[in-house]
């Protein structure tokens, strides 16, 4: 596919040297920078059509999908061109992506392309008309939440249809619908007649042994469930269809026809014709999970139905099987809990119990009595209610609707979940929106109409400030995040987030991305965030008005939840979401990490990830390219601190009438080497107090040979800057230490960054690494993304305002002169805080 391409790239880096000069290798880098913003916003926007606040069509899909495509090759190949062709293998992962989805965009995920059985987990994310409403829920929970699902694989629709076609179902299941639909014949009659036809049918070769193959695979019973299109949607079908329980694997195409000959049940026929649903619609795949061993079992909504609480949930359970809640055959426990952290337990209300049903040793199931004490006995713990809680807290925080959860306790007290489906509210819960307004108006408002929405919607919770990575580690379930800045690695946290509160960061960034992917109410640009919201705090995110108020205002989360999405279950809108999931979802984080390869690369998000940070990495290794071009023009600094430092000018990084080869600092233009230099040349920074260390010795260090084994090395043999007007890549050594820093600093925050490197000593291991977690103290404060391994510190930063840019750069200038022998002087791992309280001492004024 990219052959002719491949050959041009192959040419162009044979004769780099000769055709290619230094400043146009860094246009090159410049122009990928520019595709990589594209391409986010282009992702963003896909994430605000999914709010349904937009009317688009499938040619916008189309047209976002094909240049996302574009702007990703062009970034492949200069990513390519930078390093020698060292990112090839890029090429297939762009495959990877795209491929399969430009066969989406054209239609060509359809059931006739789909396989007959698909592995519950592996299953393709959102395809009701493949997988059925009841899996494609599952499988989502599988992919998106950390919540136990029984493993299992689901019969497709595909299946479904070739089952029709084998046996010549499909125009006598339509004729016998025309005919009761036209009042011929009766109802009851047309059912039985298309159920019998179904049961004496015979599954055909090709579909059965791909069935057999997955329910024989470790043996075992299976729980055999509907899972037709459209079902556990916005209309739920519960109960109306068949589920068939306790089945040995040599039985499962019996039940599978029984499931899909519920489809035509009288009652299903009569709800589907009432809904609209009648015809081909009504397409039937099978859910086949293994069976739990339960001991206990029942149904939790998120919503307590009764008590009209959103703030609640209500569970109902009971011993055995599941069918005593569902079907209602015998009293059941209720218990209300709180959705609040602590999940309080409002309610117990313990049922006299006095059945149970339970599996039986050969297959099927039965219903016993129960007598004695264990009727009157709780049929679950405070632990699974807990359990249940919090799933049922998640799963209406990803789903943006109240939640229906069909659980199960195994003997050894763990929990699963069954099924999972919207619930239905009542009319009479759903606030009028002008109700609503009157309500909200008695909290306070803490911000109005502030900051740009990343993603719509409502969310309450707990403040919890998060200005380090280290802190991300405590971020409890269903609190609201307020941050400084929208940095990637923040994505981890998002899950578990309720809302989204940034003082910093852009709609098209990548945190922005994330927020959408998981559904969580995004706002960013809210000034003073931090300082308004403190710890704790109870508070309620609006992002549709932009407000944020104090408190919960239960209201406003019951009208949201009882919203409507009709919308979403159009065909642009299913398709628009497949996209997203193609492209949007972030998986490539940690640069450190094993998979942090092109092979990894899943979506077009992390192939976007992947590319900036290997291309940031290779200017990193400017000076080793430098060796390339020769007729570079390198200038010497002149400066009271004397670090004999070269700096090559990619362009206004130098006043244009400097002459000669030496500059003075007044004659630099480069913004992030100024904004360094600040901290470098500041009064304090080379003062190593509480011990003393005499400037002039220090300074006579400056050109001892550095110690390649540590880590650092300088192929150019002295201090270099290269330099723009708004971009710095320093190699700066000082004796045995290596620090390398990448800064850009332009008008728009989304394009620049900050990259550290340090690394070195003249001490053994156990001091420099003190001397590494002493630094990593420092820049965590500063909202540093912090890796230490040994005595080697990186840090990042990303897509900060360019005069927060500027006051990181001087506090790393200032880190320079103040790091350079504290490995010397740290004698224990408990010097390392007091030298960190040391340096905010003597740079209060940096916070």
């Amino acid at each position: 596919m990219w052959s002719r391409l491949k050959d041009l790239i192959r040419g162009v880096l044979a004769g780099k040297s000769g055709s290619v000069s230094f400043p146009q290798l860094f246009e090159q880098f410049q122009e990928m920078l520019g595709d990589h913003q594209r391409a986010m916003e282009l992702i963003a926007d896909l994430g605000e059509k999914s709010g349904g606040d937009y009317i688009f069509d499938r040619k916008y899909l189309n047209d976002t999908a094909h240049e996302l495509r574009d702007l990703l090759l062009r970034m492949v190949k200069g990513l390519n061109l930078i390093a020698s062709d060292r990112y090839y293998d890029l090429y297939s992962a762009l495959d990877r992506v795209f491929i399969p989805l430009g066969a989406e965009l054209r239609g060509r995920l359809s059931v006739a392309d789909a396989p007959y059985v698909v592995p519950l987990a592996g299953a393709p994310s959102d395809t009701p008309e493949l997988t059925g409403g009841k899996a494609n829920t599952l499988t989502e929970i599988i992919k998106r939440l950390d919540i136990p699902v029984p493993d299992g694989f689901v019969i497709t629709t595909q299946a479904y249809y070739r089952f029709l076609e084998h046996n010549e179902l499909e125009e006598r299941i339509h004729s016998s619908l025309e005919s009761w639909i036209s009042g011929d014949e009766g109802l009851s009659k047309i059912s039985s007649r298309i159920r019998y036809a179904i049961l004496a049918g015979i599954v055909p070769q090709d579909a059965s042994r791909e069935i057999k193959q997955h329910a024989e695979r470790g043996g075992g019973f299976w729980a055999v469930r509907s899972s037709a299109y459209g079902e556990d949607g916005e209309l739920s079908f519960a109960g109306l269809h068949e589920s068939v329980l306790n089945v040995p694997a040599e039985n499962i195409l019996r039940a599978y026809k029984t499931v899909l000959a519920g489809l035509f049940s009288a009652e299903a026929l009569s709800y589907r014709r009432r809904v609209g649903l009648i015809g081909e619609e009504g397409a039937m795949a099978v859910l086949c999970q293994r069976m739990v061993p339960c001991t206990a079992s029942g149904v939790a909504q998120s919503f307590h139905l009764s008590g009209g609480d959103p703030d609640c949930i209500a569970v109902h359970a009971s011993f055995g099987l599941g069918r005593t809640v569902v079907e209602g055959r015998s009293a059941t426990d209720l218990f209300v809990v709180e959705k609040a952290a602590l999940h309080r337990i409002t309610v117990r209300r313990i049922a006299e119990k006095k059945t149970i049903v339970r599996p039986l040793s050969g297959g099927g199931d039965e219903e016993v009595p129960l007598a004695g004490p264990i009727m009157a006995t709780p049929s679950i713990s405070d632990e699974t209610l807990v359990c249940l809680a919090k799933w049922a807290v998640a799963l209406e925080r990803y789903f943006k609707r109240p939640q229906e959860i069909e659980w199960a306790v195994d003997e050894s007290g763990t929990c699963q979940l069954l099924q999972c489906r919207r619930l239905a509210l009542s009319e009479s819960m759903t606030s009028q929106e002008q109700d609503i307004c009157e309500s909200c108006a008695e909290y306070p408002i803490l911000a109005n109409e502030i900051g740009s929405v990343a993603h719509t919607g409502v969310g309450s919770g707990p403040v919890h400030v998060v200005q380090t990575n280290e802190e991300m580690a405590d971020f409890p379930e269903g609190a609201v995040l307020v941050t400084r800045y929208t940095a990637p690695w923040l994505a981890m946290i998002v899950p578990k987030a309720s809302a989204i509160i940034a003082e910093r960061g852009s709609v098209a960034g990548h945190l922005a991305t994330i927020a959408r992917e998981f559904r969580v109410p995004a706002l960013v640009g809210v000034e003073n965030a931090t300082e308004i919201l403190r710890d704790g705090m109870e508070v309620t995110l609006d992002t549709y008005h932009r407000i944020v108020y104090a408190g919960r205002v239960k209201e406003l989360i019951r009208y949201e939840l009882a919203q409507t999405t009709v919308f979403e279950e159009s065909p642009e809108f299913r398709l628009l979401r497949r996209l997203i999931k193609r492209v949007a979802p972030l998986h490539l984080i940690d640069p450190s990490a094993p998979d942090f390869t092109p092979q990894g690369c899943t979506t077009a998000h992390d192939l976007i990830r992947f590319i900036h940070e290997k291309a940031v990495q290779e200017l990193m290794n400017l000076p080793a390219l430098l060796k390339d071009f020769k007729t570079a023009k390198v200038w010497t600094l002149v400066s009271d601190v004397p670090l004999g430092l070269k700096i090559l000018d990619l362009g206004e990084g130098i006043d244009p009438e400097a002459e000669g080869s030496k500059i003075r600092m007044d004659q630099i233009r480069s913004l992030p080497l100024k904004a360094l230099w600040a901290g470098v040349a500041h009064p304090d920074t080379w003062s190593t107090e509480p011990v003393a260390v005499d400037f002039k010795g220090l300074m006579s260090s400056l050109t001892r040979p550095l110690d390649v084994a540590s880590g650092g090395y300088s192929p150019v043999g002295y201090n270099l800057a290269v330099v723009n007007r708004i971009y710095m890549n320093l190699h700066l050594r000082l004796g045995y230490h290596f620090n390398l820093i990448d800064a850009r600093m332009h008008d728009e925050a989304q394009h620049n960054h900050i990259y550290f490197r340090f690394v070195g000593g003249v001490t053994d291991i156990s001091r420099r690494s003190r001397r590494a977690r002493v630094l990593a103290g420092i820049l965590s404060r500063f909202h540093f993304n912090v890796v230490v391994k040994g005595d080697l510190v990186v840090a990042r930063l990303l897509h900060l305002p360019k005069e927060e840019i500027q006051r990181r750069l001087a506090v790393l200038g200032k880190l320079i002169g103040f790091t350079r022998q504290l490995d010397i002087q740290l004698r224990n791992d408990r010097d390392i805080p007091l030298f960190v309280k040391t340096f905010f001492d003597r740079h209060a004024k940096l916070e």
